[in-house]
């Protein structure tokens, strides 16, 4: 809502009201943009307690700009405050890995906007151009960080939490620096929860939640930013939010319902107004009985996708916040803490100490291990950072059992001749002195003609798992890797389908969205196999009815390099692993709570000698405990019909059964020729999907269709698969689908 005093002071309305025409000026929508998470978080952070917390903070907005009021025009008193910024990036070592130039631009498009110097707000309609707020702060990375090193105030962090981040990537190791002291920044592939970023009102939340959390697309304008206008100014509306603004229209994530006239901002000088989505039109009407004519849906806490502009009652919230307004924001921009945090103006800080990185190129470059055949290469990247822009690096590289087994190239290739477990030694030196990192067990090198052998693969009795002394060419691989205190797959005499022992992974225990795998050493055939499948039990039970564990499974030929999951079949949900039922009681199966599960290798056939492995990926959502016992490689395919069978009418098999979501082959063979008739039905004799019909143009001759292409998708169940010939016989066999 717009003051009467500020109404005075605008020229005459014969001078603002310009043609429809210049005032209905737009913006190209927004290509598939996302939402904030801001109003979210705070409802899930204060539950039941927020309606209460809201109508306090709007009269903490009120107090602060009736006890702040100045001159219409003019930057709020005081020195321009310094907030200091640290910037996480949270990423797998792919282009989700952005350059410090793109968190440079982010920080610059941010102080244009902060500080009423931002190129857009020429664009600014005449209407709402005297009301443009500066807020008279400026934001500096970082020089010092908690501990008084010096720092780039830019980090990074290889987590796979940057794939469905919130919460949890806060909770990385130096991943949150003091909250009072530093804006805290996490740059993320993809959140959760969907939104394009995420804060807190102040002090709405504990120190530990402070911070803002957003994508690394929505972060700046180039890199892996788009550059786009409503993108750019995605982090300083998240800013805005972190130093106090709710959006334009109130205390919502949604712009455009009509309840949102009902509700406010709490900031004098913004009409009140629905909000807008992601198409700017700057003839948009305030909200009936405003006293202003249109919405402001170029201010940076709009949605409508042109962003140009604070208020000058959104400027005075957000600077007088940090001087004195909400407690937990005044030292942040103290001048005590620009100097404990190296970014007082004039401050000389020597030069950083550089952290050095290594990582693979292509492949599997963000698994923390990297695994190829004998005799293969792997492709090194050396990284330095901690550096000032235009910092030289140099690099030395150390390969024990590779070849060569140094280097001084930032990308160095280097063969490995023979199966083993090696490290990778990077250092790297700079102005400010060298730094080296040591990556243990960092490249696995799997024989190709050693290891596991078909059909029976692995019955997990061996009290030393993933280790076999006996035969380092079995050891399986467990990431995050096993140890005392650590929490991964383990092997136990508690449970076991035959034998002494299974393994286990104690979801209860893991850390929420992180990756277990379960992988194996190479798996060589023994003997030819058409269509082999991975046999294997396993058993489960849900904690509650919230739990959304999930196992991939992924196969490759290529010693771990590269992985494939073959589609929806490869992947168990929360219910379809569970075989007990759910508890909160740690889960010890029966005899009878294990289940046989199956598996894809190949739609192909496999040659005698031929290696796959085998990978069992779990994603916490801290579940009850899951077992994994008994493997096999082997096909269940018939070989063929005997000699005294060659004259029976029909032979229906379907394989694997029991098999998850109808993924099996019905198999067809036929004494006559002519044509066959499938049909499935369910347990209460209702036909699902439609009749097929199967070419038998051969007595004996083979024929193979999907039962989801007869049934369509099938939920968990028991059915009936029926098999009529042209001569009329019938024959029948049940599927269970889990």
């Amino acid at each position: 809502m717009l003051p009467r005093f500020f109404l005075r002071l605008l020229p005459s309305a014969a001078a603002l009201l310009l043609s429809g025409a210049a005032l209905a000026q737009s913006a190209a929508p927004v290509a598939h943009p996302k939402p904030c998470g801001t109003d979210q978080a705070m409802r899930e952070a204060l539950g039941a307690g927020y309606d209460q917390w809201w109508a306090g903070y709007k009269q903490q907005l009120a107090d602060i700009q009736h006890t702040a009021a100045r001159p219409p025009g003019s930057p709020p008193a005081g020195p321009r405050l310094i907030v200091p910024v640290v910037v996480h990036i949270i990423h797998t070592n792919g282009n989700d890995n952005i350059s410090d130039a793109q968190v440079y631009d982010a920080i610059r498009i941010t102080n244009e906007v902060f500080q009423e110097l931002d190129p857009d707000s020429s664009q600014v309609i005449p209407y709402f151009k005297p009301r443009i707020g500066n807020a008279n702060i400026e934001f500096r990375l970082a020089r010092l960080d908690p501990q008084g090193n010096c720092t780039t105030g830019i980090t990074r962090h290889v987590s796979n939490l940057t794939n469905s981040a919130g919460e949890n990537v806060k909770a990385l190791p130096g991943a949150r620096w003091t909250p009072q002291r530093y804006l805290n920044v996490w740059v993320v592939e993809n959140i959760a929860s969907g939104a394009a970023g995420y804060s807190y009102l102040p002090c709405g939340v504990g120190p530990s939640q402070e911070g803002i959390v957003i994508l690394n697309d929505y972060f700046g304008s180039i890199g892996r930013a788009p550059g786009s206008q409503y993108n750019a100014k995605s982090f300083p509306h998240e800013v805005g939010h972190y130093l106090g603004l709710p959006h334009t229209w109130g205390r919502t994530n949604t712009p455009g319902l009509s309840t949102n006239c009902s509700d406010d901002d709490g900031i004098t000088d913004t009409p009140n107004t629905v909000g807008y989505s992601f198409v700017c039109n700057t003839n948009s009407p305030a909200c009936p009985g405003d006293p202003d004519l249109y919405s402001n849906v170029q201010n940076v806490m709009d949605y409508a996708g042109c962003p140009a502009m604070f208020t000058q009652g959104q400027a005075t919230v957000m600077n007088r916040g940090i001087v004195s307004a909400f407690a937990c924001r005044t030292l942040l921009g103290s001048a005590a803490n620009a100097t404990a945090t190296g970014t007082a103006t004039g401050q000389v800080i020597a030069p950083c100490l550089p952290v050095a990185a290594l990582t693979a190129v292509g492949g599997t470059s963000s698994e923390p291990v990297q695994r190829v055949c004998t005799g293969d290469s792997v492709r090194f990247r050396g990284e330095a950072y901690n550096l000032a822009p235009g910092e030289t690096v140099s690099f030395r590289w150390r390969f024990p059992g590779g070849q060569p087994a140094t280097s001084t190239s930032q990308t160095p290739t280097v063969t490995y001749p023979t199966p083993g477990l090696y490290n990778v030694i990077l250092a790297a030196t700079s102005a400010g002195g060298t730094d080296s990192v040591v990556q243990a067990g960092y490249v696995r090198v799997m024989s190709t003609t050693g290891g596991l052998t078909t059909p029976s693969v692995e019955t997990f009795d061996n009290p030393q798992f993933p280790l076999n002394p006996a035969d380092p060419l079995k050891n399986w691989d467990v990431v995050p890797v096993s140890g005392p205190g650590s929490i991964s797959w383990e092997y136990t005499g508690a449970a076991a389908t035959q034998g002494t022992g299974s393994v286990r992974l104690r979801l209860p225990s893991t850390v929420i969205d992180r990756e277990y795998d379960l992988v194996s050493p190479n798996i060589v055939l023994a003997t030819s196999i058409q269509r082999p499948y991975l046999y294997f039990k396993r058993a489960y039970a849900r904690r509650n009815a919230m739990n959304e564990d999930r196992m991939t499974i992924s196969v490759s030929f290529d010693c771990g390099r590269s992985w494939i999951t073959r589609g929806s079949s490869a992947i168990r949900s929360a219910t379809q692993l569970a075989t007990g039922p759910t508890s909160g009681a740690t889960f010890v199966p029966t005899a009878s709570q294990w289940r046989a599960d199956s598996m894809l290798i190949s739609s192909g056939t496999l040659a005698a000698g031929s290696h796959v492995m085998v990978r069992f990926r779990v994603t916490s959502d801290r579940g009850n405990v899951l077992y994994l016992d008994d493997l096999l490689v082997k096909s269940p395919i018939p070989t063929g019909l005997a000699a005294d069978q060659a004259g029976t009418r029909a032979a229906l098999n379907i394989y694997p059964n029991p098999t998850t979501d109808g993924d099996a082959a019905v198999r067809v063979t036929t004494g006559t020729t002519g044509t066959a008739t499938l049909r499935v039905y369910d347990a209460a004799g209702r036909l699902l999907g439609r009749a097929v019909t199967v070419p038998t143009t051969a007595v004996g001759q083979a024929t193979e269709v999907s039962l989801r292409s007869v049934a369509g998708a099938l939920r968990g169940g028991v059915y009936v698969v029926e098999l009529t010939t042209a001569d009329g016989f019938r024959l029948t066999q049940r599927a269970l689908v889990y």
